[in-house]
């Protein structure tokens, strides 16, 4: 009798163990994002000219995009901005994440007329370093002619084509949305 009552509570001891173990998993797998930011009354304008661009890659061979990594066809582009008010001294454009690959941060390929296959669009920093969407360029200064005078700022950036594999002859089209950002 003791056996059994001993057996009884060991297949207790283990059930409830397994059980407590699957409750710890569960917990494990959970978590949360906070998040925080800060809005401001006080922005620069986009100069009307650069609301909306188009930028024009060249056309290149596809044997310049063979393998996943390739780039090629650069082309850099400007943002200019005007009237940012005293107070406002560095600028950027931070990159939405609208058309966002998550594996390279690059835009997709949104052409819907004989689009080439494997193929997305980079863009890069002034500098030439590689911005994921959902990133903001590197700040620039604020330009201003007095202390006191509304200020200026030129915002150069550039786009590419980026290989996600061997790629196919076709059209590649695509949008990469921004809003102006703060430092």
């Amino acid at each position: 009798m003791n056996k059994q009552v001993l057996q009884v509570a060991v297949a207790a001891l283990l059930a409830m163990g397994a059980a407590s173990s699957a409750v710890a998993q569960a917990v494990v797998a959970q978590g949360q994002v906070n998040f925080a930011g800060r809005l401001t009354g006080q922005t620069c304008s986009i100069t009307a000219g650069d609301r909306n661009k188009t930028v024009t890659l060249p056309a290149i061979s596809i044997a310049s995009l063979t393998t996943k990594g390739h780039t090629a066809g650069s082309r850099p582009f400007s943002i200019n901005v005007e009237n940012c008010p005293v107070g406002v001294n560095s600028v950027s454009a931070h990159w939405e994440i609208t058309n966002l690959n998550p594996e390279t941060g690059n835009a997709r390929n949104l052409a819907t007329a004989t689009p080439a296959g494997n193929v997305e669009v980079q863009l890069l920093d002034h500098d030439g370093a590689v911005l994921r969407l959902g990133d903001s360029g590197k700040p620039i200064q604020v330009a201003r002619t007095a202390a006191d005078a509304v200020g200026t700022a030129t915002l150069h950036y550039g786009g590419r084509y980026y290989a996600t594999g061997a790629t196919s002859a076709g059209m590649v089209s695509t949008t990469a949305n921004f809003t102006l950002a703060y430092n």
